[in-house]
């Protein structure tokens, strides 16, 4: 069978795009990053009210961008902001979907994507996972936040060639089914939050239990912690793989083949790494606000994003494969969290976290634990959320928490927010660690 992605023109096309110009010199990149910056800029102020409004009040026009410096007279946006006004922000492109995305630092913001983009998202993870020997129909185990709605949550999906396993329940009856069902599949490539596999790692560990040879790890959606990747790469004696991105898609770093620092996509989008004070990091070791302009989202534009992530700058150019790209050593936020079940089972914050409305009618949430197997869900209600949609909102949280927790539900006047104004999805009082399984 073909794989799905290859059956899309766009995907396909993304590619070789990205194939061919990834050995750009810094100058092909620079300008093609400008054109493409004045290009999403003149497109949101022609097509959004809300950008047109916002470049209005700041004085600044899209035909003043002449150079990289010039961009920092635009105005940011932030999650909020599209959030409240998504209307406002986005344009009426063909076949645009509306999609929802938490991340970490609060309530879900919604957006419109159209299909070009997500395929161009698509194509350029399988560029990045092309350095390491990725191709589109090797064998895969999935472990992530995927619906698996089977008996022994598992399912194969041809399309893809991957096996997905339900990250939901890694406790040892069901992870002692997954390995022998991998020894059956035989995966080219464990795919996985870094949670999820360090769980599955140290089941593995502890075990004793052996796991078929793999090219590699492809860790995403969370934070990759040294002692994440140290067992991974012990347990499954192979290379762990890792790459940053959002669902907004407005950056994308990954690993390079050589070296475990994330290289970040020129042709994805452009980001600036700024300090407290708005400018420009430039020196190795500094750490920088990650703010995010998209060259693939044109439905919503996110131009000037503030992404609340932070990274520490390794350089504008890559000593060991020779890219000239801006190049983080380290990407800082999203904090791994979990939430831990009467059963032992640990879920990942990211896991819990939702692309549909489930979380419409309130402005922000967090979850906080301070004893195994219950759970407090805070919540500020907007004003249409009645005692009915709170009923509701826990029904669907304990089909993804499971049976064995129990849920309450309080509503908040305020969620405060941490040092450096991010929103914790958990505040986790207890002490965890992987022998509470």
């Amino acid at each position: 069978m073909v794989h799905a992605d290859l059956q899309n023109k766009d995907y396909v096309a993304w590619r070789q795009f990205l194939k061919d110009s990834d050995r750009w010199t810094r100058d092909q990149i620079a300008e093609y990053q400008l054109r493409e910056i004045k290009r999403i800029t003149q497109h949101a102020y022609e097509n959004t009210p809300g950008y047109q409004a916002l470049y209005q009040e700041a004085g600044v026009h899209p035909d003043d961008i002449r150079s990289f410096d010039d961009l920092r007279q635009f105005p940011y946006v932030d999650k909020e902001m599209i959030r409240d006004r998504l209307e406002e922000f986005s344009a009426p492109v063909e076949g645009r979907t509306l999609v929802t995305t938490g991340g970490s630092t609060g309530i879900p913001c919604g957006m419109y994507r159209d299909p070009e983009s997500f395929a161009k998202e698509l194509a350029s993870k399988a560029h990045q996972y092309s350095r390491i020997g990725w191709q589109e129909g090797d064998r895969q185990l999935v472990l992530r936040g995927l619906s698996v709605g089977t008996p022994d949550h598992m399912s194969f999906v041809p399309e893809f060639n991957e096996l997905r396993c339900s990250s939901y329940h890694l406790v040892p009856e069901w992870m002692e089914r997954f390995v022998q069902r991998a020894w059956e599949y035989r995966p080219d490539w464990l795919r996985c939050y870094p949670s999820s596999g360090y769980i599955f790692a140290c089941f593995l560990k502890e075990t004793g239990r052996e796991f078929p040879p793999l090219k590699g790890i492809l860790c995403a959606s969370e934070n990759l912690y040294d002692f994440q990747k140290q067992l991974l790469s012990e347990v499954f004696h192979t290379r762990v793989f890792s790459h940053y991105g959002h669902y907004e898609l407005a950056v994308l770093a990954g690993f390079c083949e050589h070296k475990d620092t994330y290289h970040v996509l020129p042709q994805y989008g452009f980001a600036e790494l700024l300090d407290q004070t708005g400018w420009p990091v430039t020196q190795p070791g500094q750490m920088g606000e990650v703010i995010a302009t998209s060259f693939l989202m044109q439905a919503t534009s996110f131009i000037r994003y503030r992404t609340r992530d932070f990274a520490v700058l390794a350089g504008e150019e890559c000593p060991s494969c020779g890219r000239p790209y801006q190049v983080w050593s380290r990407i800082e936020g999203r904090l791994q969290e979990f939430l831990v079940t009467g059963t032992g089972r640990h879920i990942s914050m990211t896991a819990i976290n939702s692309h549909d409305d489930i979380f419409n009618h309130i402005q922000q949430f967090q979850f906080r634990q301070r004893q195994k197997g219950f759970a407090t869900f805070r919540f500020i209600p907007k004003k249409t959320c009645a005692p009915a949609i709170v009923a509701d909102m826990k029904r669907r949280l304990l089909v993804k928490l499971g049976e064995d927790v129990v849920l309450e539900m309080k509503e908040v006047a305020d969620i405060p927010v941490t040092g450096r104004g991010k929103h914790r999805f958990l505040i986790q009082e207890l002490s965890l660690t992987y022998g509470d399984v």
